[in-house]
């Protein structure tokens, strides 16, 4: 399931907070009017988390994250999740999630996450790479996410030597179709993983936008559901560049930090990512640009549905709306100025993939749906 491709030109829930449209993520910036769905990652850096990161480059600060700021992340995280944890910041989501698998699983180990999943299709193999002879095991599940029965038809062998061992189930938070696994569906995933011997790791790059859209707690939707580790994205949530590792029982983190510095990912000014974080997580600011972003995705497929147009491919969840397009409206939108890219889940055709994002403007949504009714 190609849900990113990249390379091809260009893949409803209320939320209980609804949003006005203005952009909690610049607090008073003017931005110009932006056509570009492609992606959060292409939207401007959020200015809390660009004031913050900036305030700390003017002062001394020790290296390799034996910093203050640093240290205070991991107390941070620790009273958000509501239990001791071993946190570490690393710049890129990649680095994030295969450090951490290449920690959780040994050799001779397999992965298993589904067919959409971005440790799968858009990590150019860095799993395998920073923990050789592990291997990936792309699953198929309904609207991106897995189910007991295909992780357990894909269980690995313990005790043949002739085959890998099941190391560990990674899911992804939310999915690569904007839809969210719920506690109850966590709880169930993560309980058979153990039961078979299995870790839990957690890809959250849009962990923000799961949380905001599901009303549960972070705790809830974490550790308290069976997950071992969670990469919590910030960059996709209007980070300059920053991520963090969350390991849930400190002993399980062991040498992590050399794991980073070997893989060149212990970065000497480790506080210029954890000041991003610190500005992140400080007053809700992280769920409420979340809420903003799902709810421009909303406010887009109510817009949408009132103009009779078909439903969305999948259920808009978070921040992302799926929508098949043919080809004269691919033209007319980019015609008018609408980035986006096309994306393919292998069921037949190409999709549309409309990304908002923690900048959206209600009025750029409001364009975009015009557009898109004028072709209906």
């Amino acid at each position: 399931m190609d849900l990113h491709a990249r390379h091809r030109p260009g893949a409803t829930r209320r939320l209980p907070r609804p949003s006005s449209g203005r952009c909690p993520a610049q607090r008073g910036t003017v931005r110009r009017m932006s056509r570009d769905f492609r992606s959060d990652n292409v939207a401007p850096p959020a200015a809390p988390m660009t004031r913050a990161a900036l305030a700390a480059c003017e002062n001394w600060s020790d290296a390799y994250a034996e910093d203050r700021l640093t240290a205070g992340l991991e107390a941070t995280l620790a009273n958000l999740f509501g239990r001791e944890v071993a946190a570490f910041p690393i710049l890129t989501g990649t680095a994030a999630n295969a450090l951490a698998l290449a920690q959780l699983c040994g050799r001779f180990s397999q992965v298993m996450c589904h067919r959409s999943a971005h440790i799968h299709l858009d990590e150019c193999g860095a799993v395998e790479f920073h923990n050789p002879g592990c291997r990936i095991v792309p699953l198929d599940g309904a609207d991106g996410k897995l189910g007991i029965e295909a992780c357990a038809r894909a269980l690995g062998a313990a005790d043949d030597v002739h085959r890998l061992r099941s190391s560990a189930l990674s899911l992804s938070q939310a999915s690569e179709a904007g839809t969210v696994y719920r506690t109850g569906e966590i709880e169930a995933l993560a309980g058979w993983a153990r039961a078979m011997g299995l870790s839990v790791h957690m890809d959250g790059t849009r962990f923000a936008n799961a949380l905001a859209a599901s009303g549960a707690t972070p705790a809830e939707m974490t550790w308290r559901a069976g997950v071992d580790v969670l990469c919590l994205g910030a960059t996709k949530g209007g980070a300059i560049g920053a991520e963090v590792v969350v390991f849930f029982d400190r002993g399980q983190a062991g040498d992590f930090r050399r794991l980073m510095k070997r893989s060149g990912h212990l970065a000497s000014r480790m506080w210029f990512m954890a000041a991003q974080l610190e500005a992140y997580l400080a007053d809700g600011f992280w769920l409420e640009a979340a809420r903003h972003a799902n709810a421009m995705a909303a406010r887009l497929a109510a817009a949408l549905a009132d103009g009779g147009r078909p439903a969305p491919c999948y259920p808009v969840e978070t921040n992302m709306v799926f929508l098949s397009l043919g080809e004269a409206e691919r033209l007319r939108l980019r015609e008018n100025g609408f980035d986006f890219y096309m994306v393919d889940d292998g069921s037949g055709g190409p999709m549309a993939r409309l990304v908002t994002s923690h900048a959206t403007r209600a009025e750029d949504v409001d364009a975009l749906a015009d557009a898109l009714r004028a072709g209906a």
